[in-house]
């Protein structure tokens, strides 16, 4: 069906793309109405992306209970998996009543890669350095003003080229536009002295020097659980993490589960949720194997959770500039600077992942789940407004949880009230 569609699609008006689109894959009033938004939003969309069609909503929530460094937050979070949020507040709270998470974050240094054909010693590429920095003084400029700018280069070797790392300091910003500006400047400084051509100039998302972490401390009396004891319920958390940081296929899904809430807190912020997630996966990798990112120990009667990862987040340009509802997320938070939102993402990160390993070790993830599933269903069926609680209550009481089976409640349930009211 798309072969009918026109090649020129990206110059059609929105509307007019919206309307093709549409008729060719058929699309039902409610398809339609889904990815519809007001006026300002779809002139929004359509200079975000190209060949817009409308909107993708996604629920936008706040995770509460949060206490960061001795500071209260409610957490935006923008997210489809129904108990992220959840999940973040429980244990935001358990940690909230034991001290709260100390976290901790480097300077907002990103890097670039100048890869140069051929292979060329460290001292005859650094000799030109006060050139490359003289080149980057314009565009850098601002950022200096700021407080940021340049922090260095160094050179490393790999596939027959010479790769030239820039450091930069990017202060708010999440820096892409302007590390990739700076190393095609450096480039062209670079190859013209070397003879050489430039294979390629961009930045890295690695960012291992833009790092964040934290920490909680929680007794572990208060970790009683399900018919375990806090002593228990604390030992198996820290076993489930070493199990996790062991074994690459436990550790996809740990570091999902970190994930849950970094993400979702990127994309309610308007961050490259997509950079994100590559450099807290590379990191996991860093050593050649892919491990779970959090420790957790008993230590003294306590349990103690930790992680760090690159968490590049920013605070300015891209998506935050333009987006009204990243704008609103920020204000939620009191407007952090770029490093305190690394610093929040780091804490929604480790109770996330507490969250998770705390349920799986003790009565199992399904229970909460189910009745999150029992929602959706309640709500596929039909079921709207005080209905769909009510419907998954008895659903989720019963042995078949499927559409059908609750269609089947749903009628029951509006049977009943009809009663009731006659």
């Amino acid at each position: 069906m798309s072969q009918s569609l026109p090649g020129n699609l990206r110059k059609l008006t929105l509307p007019q793309r919206r309307s093709t689109i549409a008729d060719a894959f058929a699309f039902s009033p409610e398809e339609s109405a889904g990815i519809d938004a007001d006026s300002s939003m779809l002139d929004l969309a359509d200079i975000m992306v190209e060949s817009a069609i409308g909107v993708m909503p996604v629920p936008l929530g706040v995770a509460t209970g949060f206490l960061i460094d001795g500071a209260e937050y409610l957490v935006p979070l923008a997210v489809e998996e129904p108990s992220v949020i959840a999940a973040s507040s429980y244990a935001a709270g358990i940690v909230r009543r034991a001290g709260g998470f100390r976290t901790w974050a480097t300077e907002p240094v990103m890097s670039a890669q100048v890869v140069l054909e051929g292979r060329y010693d460290a001292e005859s590429v650094m000799k030109h350095e006060p050139e490359v920095r003289a080149t980057l003084e314009p565009i850098l400029a601002a950022m200096e003003r700021r407080g940021g700018g340049y922090r260095g280069m160094d050179v490393e070797a790999s596939a027959g080229c010479t790769c030239v790392m820039l450091h930069v300091d990017v202060r708010n910003a999440m820096g892409a536009n302007l590390l990739n500006t700076a190393a095609e400047a450096a480039s062209r400084v670079l190859s013209g002295r070397l003879g050489t051509q430039r294979l390629m100039a961009i930045l890295t998302n690695a960012g291992e020097q833009r790092r964040a972490g934290a920490e909680c401390s929680i007794p572990v009396q208060r970790l009683a659980r399900a018919g375990f004891s806090g002593e228990e319920a604390a030992r198996r958390i820290a076993l489930g993490a070493q199990f996790a940081r062991e074994n690459y296929r436990r550790a996809v899904t740990h570091n999902k589960e970190i994930m849950n809430g970094v993400t979702s807190l990127a994309l309610a912020t308007g961050n490259d949720t997509r950079g994100i997630e590559a450099a807290v996966h590379a990191w996991a990798s860093r050593d050649g194997v892919y491990r779970g990112l959090t420790e957790f120990s008993v230590v003294d009667g306590n349990l103690i959770g930790r992680w760090e990862a690159p968490l590049p987040f920013g605070v300015v340009g891209g998506a935050v500039a333009v987006h009204p509802a990243a704008r609103a997320a920020l204000k939620i938070l009191g407007n952090p600077d770029a490093v305190t939102l690394s610093r929040i993402a780091a804490a929604v990160g480790l109770a996330q992942n507490l969250a998770a390993v705390y349920a799986l070790v003790t009565e199992g993830i399904q229970s909460g789940h189910m009745r999150l599933h029992c929602e959706r269903l309640a709500f596929l069926a039909g079921a709207r407004g005080t209905q769909i609680r009510e419907v998954a209550a008895l659903l989720a009481a019963g042995t078949r949880h499927n559409l059908d089976e609750a269609r089947v409640v749903l009628s029951q349930v509006e049977q009943s009230a009809y009663g009731r009211t006659r």
